[in-house]
């Protein structure tokens, strides 16, 4: 069975607070069930019931470089911190390859969800949400445990035993990355407030890359998941305007640019010697646009600013930049995000075997 109750509640709130600034797209109804078409391969051997597939929530983009619609296919779930292992994920997992198998194929699932009028592709998602913010450890620990100090090492996560089909993919929001996406939305509407950053016309950037480019012709794209786990993200956003009463009419009170949202702990100079390096290859790092750069790693190093810094010197030298160029590097706005961990509220653990 699909999560009900508390949870379904949880899924429309991620939807309308979290996911639309990235500009995803919810499809569909929350916490539904659909047939299972292959009960041969998909049914418990003891199970008596007709066999069905969990969908707790859709989620569709359209990927630049693909152009095709992507649907993720979401499992839920909402933990506190000692409340989850390598068991339960794997189980979860193994769901989700299930359900995206069936769902490929699944006439009820695409009447329910499917709103695509080009070429698209079904994924899985697992959203992991812990909702105490206890989270102590890294999520991927589960998938290859540390080395403890004595002792056995903790049981891992057995990718073996996910049926997942070739061509299809599972994507996982751990709770890290949502802390990260959530300082992110946070920052963005802060701007929005502050009227430096505009509601609507924004978009992410993407550049054209030797073996992928940009197929597509709208000029604010959403975030792909890939974007989203990435060690930074550039958003591409319009002019801010805002309407004068004393002229009666409209004015520009914050210019066009970009914004670049880093992921990293930032411990180095070369780290943000390389940041700028891409920056000036993607055509950025001109010196006419406006570029905010705002570092916004969960546990960033303490001389984080420092290094930056480092890292412009090492730039400006490295390609011989004068001192103009040199003083516009210098005065990019650079700033530290702080951490957002407190967002949803979830009543339930919702690791029971489906």
């Amino acid at each position: 069975m699909a999560e009900n109750g508390p949870i379904e509640d949880l899924a429309k709130r991620i939807s309308q607070d979290l996911m639309s600034r990235f500009k995803w797209q919810q499809h569909g109804p929350c916490d539904r069930d659909f047939i299972c078409d292959n009960e041969i391969k998909h049914k418990p051997k003891d199970k008596k019931k007709k066999h069905t597939h969990p969908v707790d929530v859709v989620f569709s983009y359209k990927d630049p470089y693909l152009n095709k619609v992507i649907y993720l296919n979401t499992d839920l779930k909402s933990y506190k911190a000692g409340s989850i292992n390598a068991t339960k994920v794997e189980t979860a997992l193994e769901s989700l390859a299930k359900t995206i198998e069936c769902a490929k194929y699944s006439s009820e699932w695409a009447e329910k969800y499917n709103f695509a009028q080009i070429d698209c592709e079904i994924r899985g998602l697992l959203f992991v949400f812990n909702h105490d913010n206890q989270l102590q450890h890294d999520f991927y620990d589960f998938f290859n445990p540390p080395k403890p100090t004595s002792g056995r090492r903790d049981k891992a996560v057995n990718l073996d035993k996910i049926p997942l089909c070739a061509g299809q993919q599972i994507h996982i929001i751990d709770p890290f990355l949502i802390n990260y996406m959530l300082a992110v939305t946070n920052d963005m509407n802060d701007m929005i407030a502050r009227k430096e950053f505009p509601d609507e016309e924004y978009g992410f950037y993407y550049p054209q890359l030797t073996f992928h480019k940009v197929t597509v012709t709208e000029k604010y794209l959403p975030a792909t998941i890939e974007v989203l786990s990435a060690p930074f993200m550039i958003i591409k956003h319009g002019a801010v305007y805002k309407y004068n009463r004393s002229i009666g009419a409209e004015e520009e009170v914050y210019p066009e640019g970009f914004v670049v949202y880093y992921n990293r702990i930032g411990n180095s100079d070369n780290e943000f010697f390389y940041l700028l390096d891409l920056l000036s290859n993607y055509q950025i790092l001109d010196g006419i646009n406006k570029i905010r750069i705002r570092l916004a790693y969960r546990d960033k190093d303490q001389r984080i600013l420092s290094h930056f810094q480092r890292g412009v010197e090492k730039y400006a030298h490295e390609y011989g930049l004068d001192e103009d160029a040199k003083k516009k590097l210098e005065d990019l706005d650079v700033k530290v995000v702080s951490a957002v961990k407190e967002f949803f509220s979830a009543e339930v653990i919702s690791w029971e075997p489906k």
